[in-house]
């Protein structure tokens, strides 16, 4: 057989790495939909999705829904719903669905994910190490992806029904920058192609407002576009990205009460504490929860918020001081440019909860696996490859190891509590999980904990009140839905009151419930 006989081809590596991504997170299609934690308001209790319509869908492009504007992934979900409905011989408008396709979606996303970070990592190691052996690069640009795919922060957001928003935005933010540095200079053609994946990736998950940041570094190094040429191409993507930022934030009202955690001086230093722990997470990914707890408030309160950004910060002066590692400060810039819009220099929803999650860091990924490419890349030596197999190795262990946890509320969350025991979200989620399952007793209890630690949450107090109504405690689950009522009125706490008070005999108690009721759902009504 010829030498050029023996070269296996590059598409090969790249088939190799969809294949493997698939294999390991194909189990996660028999896992059910969460009976909460987004997937209930997001899906399978999405009114929209619930009485499917094309109405249904205009709803999703014409504003927000649950405080998130995602028409894409939303327009997504309802597809697939329709199609579950299809494949089970029931009314596409309305019935039961079959989660298997949604974690299908997922899992599908990411394996392209995983293909579309193979072909990046491939254009720059070669833009990185001109001359270097083809098959080298290919091995360096598999290795990376694999990296990128089987990381166990990659587990959250495909094992997550709700996870599709950052799959799909990330998927689609790496087939923008595949086609816009697929050539030397972009052409018109080549950029109007990805600006329209920059602009779908934005209408699966806001946070695709990175992307003209992280082109921007890729464009001066290994591109080395000119000033000008970077202005003429991203400069409009910067624009777009500013705009929605405008657009999106002002639905999520929630976030408003993330302004008010800490002073605003304060905020850069969250994002170094926050840059800081996806870094620690990234190299050491021990320790991953659901909720980390880590909101601003926390930080600042345990004194983290003083020295963590050192961690970031000593990097990447170290990286500049050594003239072989300057390369590095691509992947790092890469990193950091990626995750921006969820540091917490501007305020958003979960922020309330934890300024981190393992999601925020789906598409921030591609930064870490770029070091790994070029490490190996640049490294001729066997000890750098055997290496970096090694280390893609124990990422699938531990992926592996971790996926299962995913299947099933009670395990997720009771895991979360073991990590974070000082998690309202966590123990909320775990006590209603437990409630559902029949446990109410247990369930009870853990929420009149959650209620210790979050006096002031309408909800938790409208979950307690019905677990004490299934108990039979009727006069404390009355007093509990009146409070929360009085916290924050909801047309569910509403409707929830007014049935206690019939029951117990109490006309006037129902009627000033049900006059709250209308008020709420009267137009234009607070």
């Amino acid at each position: 057989m010829s030498e050029a006989g023996k070269i296996r081809p590059w598409w090969t590596w790249g088939l190799l790495v969809a294949v493997v991504t698939a294999v390991v997170f194909l189990p996660s299609v028999r896992f059910p939909f969460f009976p909460f934690w987004d997937d209930d308001i997001h899906v399978h209790a999405n009114p929209h999705i619930t009485e499917l319509s094309w109405r249904s869908i205009g709803a999703f492009w014409s504003g927000p829904w649950q405080q998130l504007y995602i028409p894409l992934t939303y327009s997504t979900w309802a597809g697939l719903a329709a199609f579950s409905r299809w494949t089970d011989g029931l009314p596409v408008s309305s019935g039961a669905l079959n989660a298997a396709w949604f974690h299908g979606a997922n899992v599908l996303g990411h394996t392209i994910s995983a293909l579309l970070a193979f072909l990046l990592l491939r254009r720059l190691a070669g833009k990185f190490c001109v001359g270097a052996p083809g098959q080298r690069l290919d091995l360096a640009s598999a290795l990376g992806a694999l990296f990128f795919a089987l990381h166990p922060l990659q587990v959250e957001p495909v094992a997550w029904i709700s996870g599709l928003r950052d799959v799909l935005g990330g998927c689609l933010g790496l087939a923008s920058l595949v086609v816009l540095f697929g050539g030397e200079r972009p052409g018109p053609p080549r950029w109007t192609a990805a600006t329209l994946l920059f602009l779908a990736s934005l209408a699966a998950k806001p946070a695709g407002v990175a992307l003209p940041l992280v082109a921007g570094v890729l464009a001066v190094m290994p591109f080395r576009w000119s000033g000008r040429q970077i202005a003429f191409s991203l400069g409009p993507w910067l624009v777009i990205g500013v705009l929605w930022v405008v657009l999106t934030s002002s639905a999520q009202w929630a976030a408003e009460l993330a302004v008010g955690l800490v002073p605003v001086w304060t905020r850069p230093l969250v994002a170094g504490d926050a840059l800081a722990f996806y870094l620690a997470k990234t190299l050491w990914p021990s320790g991953l929860a659901a909720d980390y707890g880590r909101s601003p408030d926390h930080v600042l309160a345990a004194g983290w918020l003083w020295w963590a950004w050192l961690g970031p910060v000593a990097l990447a002066v170290l990286l500049s001081a050594v003239k072989q590692l300057r390369i590095y400060l691509v992947p790092l810039l890469v990193f950091a440019a990626a995750l921006l819009p969820t540091l917490g220099l501007v305020p958003f929803n979960f922020q309330v909860v934890s300024t981190v999650a393992d999601r925020y860091a789906y598409l921030a990924l591609i930064g870490p696996a770029l070091a790994l490419s070029l490490i190996v890349a640049r490294s001729p030596a066997l000890p750098a490859t055997v290496l970096a197999v090694l280390t893609v190795t124990a990422l699938l262990f531990c992926t592996v190891q971790r996926l299962p946890l995913w299947s099933e509320d009670v395990k997720l969350f009771a895991a979360t509590l073991e990590v974070n025991p000082q998690s309202w979200k966590a123990m909320h989620n775990y006590a209603s999980a437990l409630d559902d399952r029949g446990r109410t007793a247990e369930a009870a209890e853990r929420m009149q904990e959650v209620i210790a630690r979050r006096p002031d949450s309408a909800e938790a107090y409208n979950d307690f009140a019905v677990m004490e109504w299934k108990l039979g405690r009727r006069p404390g689950a009355v007093a509990l839905m009146r409070r929360s009522v009085m916290l924050r009125p909801t047309p569910g706490s509403a409707r929830n009151l007014a049935v206690m008070e019939e029951e117990i005999g109490n006309p006037a108690g129902r009627d000033e419930a049900l006059q709250i009721l209308q008020q709420l759902q009267t137009p234009g009504s607070n």
